[in-house]
């Protein structure tokens, strides 16, 4: 099995007691701060309290899709909420889990399947307004909302697009690729928010067209 692969980086630092952990996913620094901040489970999922290197903190919940960790957003989200798609293959999350002292295979089956509406929300959440979004009504209409113009390929494509804005998702089996650079990009404009445009689906050389999940990671869909 092909597995995702972008890079996972990680240092500590300073005495056991006083450890300090630098983590860089894909090249950005996702984590800088003490080593025990980092992981906690007290909500009842395995989260990680990212701060992208800032001062405030931005969790994700881990989730499972195919043999792959899925880092989704999670709710409430606050106007200052940075969210970048982060998936680890099982051999990044043992290796780090590893590192940290904590027990991979325990956690690994204390992590739930990812389930449509957690896709759907990976996918809709760099597209937000401003204003604070308390569950999946609230994002899907500050997402509509914020969208001010789609590029021109994507103005072919605007029945799918708010299709899958706007309606549930039917998790379907299909794997999580990584797109190619050279793949066509459909883009929405945005009016507010951490972003000016949404990179919301791919298309590849065959005609394939799949939803980009952000981060390059794209999801095929048929229609």
């Amino acid at each position: 099995m092909l597995k995702l692969k972008k890079l996972l980086n990680y240092k500590t630092y300073r005495e056991i007691t006083e450890e300090m952990l630098i983590l860089k996913y894909d090249g950005q620094v996702i984590y800088e701060g003490y080593t025990d901040d980092l992981i906690t489970s007290v909500t009842g999922d395995l989260e990680l309290k990212l701060n992208h290197g800032r001062s405030n903190t931005s969790s994700v919940i881990a989730r499972k899709y195919d043999e792959h960790i899925v880092w989704i957003p999670k709710i409430s989200l606050d106007s200052d909420y940075i969210y970048k798609t982060i998936i680890f293959n099982s051999d990044q999350f043992k290796e780090l889990w590893t590192s940290l002292k904590y027990d991979a295979e325990d956690d690994l089956g204390f992590i739930k399947s990812i389930s449509a509406d957690e896709l759907k929300r990976m996918w809709m959440t760099g597209a937000r307004g401003i204003e604070r979004i308390d569950d999946m009504s609230g994002l899907i209409k500050s997402v509509i909302k914020n969208t001010i113009a789609l590029s021109t390929n994507l103005e072919g494509q605007e029945t799918i697009l708010y299709d899958l804005i706007e309606n549930r998702w039917v998790l379907k089996e299909g794997k999580i690729i990584e797109g190619k650079d050279n793949w066509e990009c459909f883009v929405a404009y945005l009016d507010k928010g951490i972003f000016e445009n949404w990179k919301v689906l791919k298309k590849d050389h065959e005609d394939n067209l799949y939803i980009h999940l952000g981060n390059g990671y794209c999801l095929p869909i048929k229609y």
